[in-house]
This record gives C-alpha cells, structure tokens and sequence, in this order.
C-alpha cells in the first residue's frame, strides 16, 4: 500500500470535476491545510460546520472533503469574536486540512446534478444539460515510439486520460513506419550512435484526449518514452466539442405528477420537508433537476419542454413566476445535496483500489439539515 497526500486526493477530485468549471465567484480548491501533506484519514461531508469539524477531530482525519467550501467571504481578521472564525480556528489548531468541490463538481460529467438526475430517474439516453456554461474541446495525439516500449507509453498515456471516447476507454490506433536520425554532440541517444545515421523500425500510436488532460498526458508521455527527445504531433479536433453546465432534463419512465414526485423526493433524499408548486394533477414526462439553489434557471427548463422543475431554496417570488409560465415546481431544499457524500465516497474508493493507497475513506454522520420542520 503507498501513502496518500492531500496533493493526490485533490489530482483524483480535479480530474472528476476540473476546477475550470467552477463559477468565478466560487472559492473551491484547498482553503486549509498544505498540498504535501500526508493523508491517513478522510472525511467527506456536505458542510464544514461544528458537527464535522467535531466528528473530523473525533476520528483523528487529517483532510476534509466537501462539496460546500469553508470559506465564502473575504476574512479581514481571524479572530474569536465570530463563531465562524472559531471553526476556522478549530481547523488550523487540530491540523485539518479542507478541499471542496462545488460549482465544478455540479457542472461535471458524472457530479452532483447527474447523481440526481440519476436517483429520480431522469432517462440517460436523452438527458441533457439545463443552462450550459463552457464546452471542452479535444486533441489527437500521435507519438512515434519504437516497437519494444509500445506496450509502456500506450499504457501510461491511458492511465493519464488519454484515449477515452464515449463510452470506451483505452482506444488507441497504431501504424507501422520507419523512424530516421543522427544523434549530434551533446545527445544522450537511447538508440544509435554520435554523428552515424540510425534507421529504427517504429509505431506510430494516436489517441484522442481533452484539453484538460493535455499536461497530464504529455508529462506521462515523456516519462515512460524510451528517447531522449521524443517525436509527437498534438492536432485540435474541430469536429469534437463536450458541453458542461448545471441541471439536467429528460424523461422520467413512469410519470408522476408533482405532489407525487415531491413524495419520491422526501423519501430518496431523506429530507423531513418538502415545498412544491402545482396548478393541475397531470402526470410529469419530462422532469428537470437542479442541485442547490436553480430557481434562476426555471426558464432554461421550460425552455426545453420541462412541465416540472426540481431545485432548492425557491422563493416566494420565484414560486409565483414558475406557476405564472407554466412550470409546476418542488422546492426539495438545499440538503438533497448530501448525496455527494456517498457518492463520492464510492468514486474516491475506486481511485483508492487502483493506486494501491493506503488511506480510510469516511462518511459524515454528524451533519444534518439546518432545518426542522413542524409535523
């Protein structure tokens, strides 16, 4: 088993959700605690509050992992006065770091708001995405490598994100060739000699990758390339693009009229109270879900055949305009978002099993939602 720092686990989180997606105004990434440091324990949680700072100190974690960051607003001091300054404090004295992962992890590919949509049961085969913020291109890839280290480069080029297209991983193409150079004074040739010509049978391996993945790939390229100087040609694909954005919209298999979703709602998400909206009983086809607070994207929605939309923290004027455009609502409140915990706990596991770490991953217990609600 190999030690785990904290720099590992936010390389395994980025790469589920790329920091590039986030809003501008959003402080995710690591707000305490230092990149180098070793990782024993793990916590992952919705919140960092007393509870989870509490339990986190309880179970000797040494990086907490959220989907909400720590830190929201600009500290001009960091004294004891406030209460919120005293968790910050709490967290630095007891050595915790914190990392979270928040508007990118809901804009992600397989986050936040495809987890819901995938609870409820919103249809993959015509999901699509409610308001998109960024699209993410491609490249080819080509490197000429000789014949004996093929198998190595093309094996540390997938294990970097090269090579996954669609639902398929490690597609890769290989032509055959032969490579000519001279080595000069100075070289340090793996292959061939100072000032003679070296004529070396080789392949030629292509793969597609993203663009956020270049670095990655080309330091895992030159890292397991045999060559000093190793020959690759990096294309932009212009006919590949992969959107990104917030919400998702599709077809439930069996419809449910509002009063009936918002039921399905209160027992999936384990939330005591659920708000909605409805102005008829008629049985919803296409549903539309948006973790946290979406109700500003209702008419992004509607505008994609939505009769129903699924968000948190709507308020009384939202509610209005929703009911007035036609588009019935439940408002499932902002803990629906606690399913990134057992989420992310079974993604970071299958991380953990293929680098060998030796690392416990654990699940809050101790946060709970902000709200009680009379019965």
């Amino acid at each position: 088993m190999s030690s785990v720092t904290v720099r590992d686990l936010i390389e395994a989180m980025e790469h589920l959700a790329p920091p590039s997606l986030a809003e501008d105004w959003d402080p995710i990434g690591l707000s305490f605690g230092s990149m180098d440091k070793e990782v024993k324990k793990v916590l992952i949680a919705l919140d960092v509050d007393k509870d989870t700072i509490q339990e986190a100190k309880d179970n000797e974690v040494d990086l907490m992992i959220t989907h909400h960051p720590a830190i929201f607003k600009p500290l001009k001091t960091l004294n004891s006065d406030d209460s919120r300054r005293q968790d910050y404090i709490e967290l630095l004295k007891s050595d915790i770091a914190v990392y979270s992962a928040h508007t990118n992890l809901d804009a992600a590919d397989s986050g936040m708001n495809d987890w819901l949509a995938d609870r409820i049961g919103i249809s993959e085969t015509d999901r699509e995405i409610v308001s998109v913020v960024s699209k993410s291109g491609f490249k080819k890839l080509a490197v000429y490598v000789p014949d004996y280290a093929a198998d190595k480069v093309r094996r540390a080029l997938h294990e970097a994100g090269a090579g996954e297209v669609g639902d398929y991983k490690d597609v890769s193409y290989t032509l055959e060739g032969h490579g000519r150079f001279t080595p000069q004074e100075g070289a340090d040739p793996t292959e061939g000699e100072i000032g003679k010509e070296e004529y070396i049978h080789e392949l030629r391996i292509e793969m597609m990758l993203k663009d956020r993945d270049v670095y990655k790939v080309i330091q895992a390229l030159k890292s397991a390339h045999p060559y000093e100087e190793p020959v690759f040609d990096l294309f932009t694909l212009e006919n590949q693009t992969e959107s990104y954005g917030f919400g998702r919209i599709g077809t439930i298999e069996k419809p449910k009229s509002t009063e009936e979703m918002a039921a399905l709602m209160q027992s999936l998400f384990n939330v005591d109270g659920i708000r909605y909206g409805a102005t008829t009983k008629r049985p919803h086809k296409v549903v539309a879900v948006f973790g946290g607070s979406g109700a500003k994207y209702y008419r992004d929605a509607l505008e994609k055949g939505a009769t129903l939309f699924i968000t948190g923290d709507v308020s009384y004027h939202d509610a209005q305009d929703m009911l007035r455009d036609g588009i019935e609502f439940v408002d499932a409140g902002h803990y629906m978002e606690a399913i990134c915990v057992p989420e992310l706990h079974s993604y970071l596991t299958q991380v953990k099993e293929k680098n060998n770490w030796s690392v416990d991953l654990l699940e809050a217990t101790t946060q709970k939602d902000v709200f009680t609600y009379l019965r």
